[in-house]
């Protein structure tokens, strides 16, 4: 196999415009995947010689979807300009953000550019507790009002925003009340992650991973709402009941592992690091290759079985597994299967 190849069939990119990680973000946030990757780099704000190297890169780039550094509230003017860039390149933008200072950076990331050209905008909010909701992102200066009012402005735009809440045990009773306030805004759109500890192993974390059983309520409910609401919602379907289990390794192949439509690039000082799955990558950092340098590392014939889907859940849970592995679980005399966070990605429901 060419692996040179798999780049032209890459047409989503998700981009970290640097190497701040948490120490020069904006939010502290508990559940921070980029914590751990900041802080082995140099701090770096990337070019937009380097975002003019990305496109010539990926050939049939169609979607760039910008995290920031690691938001756009860090480096939002940054994001603005790159945005533009990839636009008149003739591909389409999303962002995401924590939504912390609100207006302010809705308005200077969109400035200048047509809502046609932004697929949607992302709000992670977790809750509309704003108490809890500060504990989750580790700022006390960010407040639900004011991400409400940079929703309503890019609403009012007629920019899609898509809200993208990351449940931990915390919050897991939230999302009823999320969808409820936001559908009543307009907002048809909602992605649900569930917490992952993959970055964070090690440490004392003051979270917990929502437990299995709970988890497949949740997503069985999500479903139901989106029936009912005609919304379009998605979740990862993340513990496989046996005969899910079966069905999952036929007609799924573990895309982060042998390339995909997808790419996670961090824009670096010495050079521009990519990975198919920063999952994968966060445990085996062989996995990160350098976009203009190297070939992708990939496993070939690697059957359907995410190598470290059993390190994104906390120590007690995985104690709770079948012989402590984290790979399976007994729920009402059945075994149930831990597997990969981005496992539905394709299931929509609604």
């Amino acid at each position: 196999m060419d692996n040179t190849n798999l780049l032209e069939g890459v047409q989503e990119l998700t981009l970290y415009t640097g190497t701040y990680g948490r120490k020069g973000c904006t939010c502290s946030c508990i559940g921070c995947t980029q914590e751990s990757y900041g802080r082995r780099h140099k701090d770096y704000q990337g070019t937009i010689e380097q975002i003019d190297t990305i496109i010539e890169k990926l050939p049939n780039l169609k979607n760039a979807y910008l995290l920031g550094n690691p938001d756009v509230s860090v480096d939002t003017e940054f994001c603005n300009e790159a945005a533009k860039k990839f636009i008149k390149s003739g591909k389409k933008v999303m962002f995401s953000t924590s939504g912390i200072n609100g207006l302010e950076v809705a308005k200077k990331l969109t400035n200048g550019i047509d809502a046609k050209d932004i697929n949607y905008i992302s709000y992670s909010v977790d809750t509309l507790d704003n108490e809890k909701l500060q504990f989750l992102k580790g700022n006390k200066n960010i407040n639900i009002e004011e991400i409400n009012e940079a929703i309503k402005y890019c609403m009012d735009k007629e920019i899609t925003v898509k809200i993208q809440p990351t449940i931990w045990e915390i919050n897991q009773d939230d999302y009823k009340e999320i969808i409820d306030f936001y559908s009543k805004l307009g907002i048809e759109w909602f992605t649900f992650h569930a917490g992952s500890f993959e970055a964070l192993q090690g440490k004392e974390i003051p979270i917990n991973h929502v437990k299995p059983e709970k988890w497949i309520d949740i997503v069985k409910d999500l479903s139901k709402i989106a029936v009912k609401k005609d919304l379009k919602i998605k979740a990862p379907k993340i513990f496989l009941s046996d005969d899910e289990w079966k069905k999952y390794k036929v007609s799924n192949k573990v895309y982060c592992q042998n390339g995909g439509k997808g790419l996670q690039i961090w824009m670096q000082e010495d050079g521009l690091k990519a990975t198919f799955c920063p999952v994968l990558a966060e445990v085996m950092p062989k996995f990160i290759f350098d976009l203009e340098k190297e070939e992708p590392v990939i496993l070939e014939k690697q059957e359907n079985n995410c190598m470290v889907c059993t390190k994104c859940v906390d120590g007690n849970l995985k104690n709770m597994s079948v012989g402590g592995k984290g790979k399976e679980f007994i729920l009402n005399n059945q075994m149930v299967h831990n597997v990969c966070r981005y496992y539905s990605e394709k299931i929509k429901y609604g």
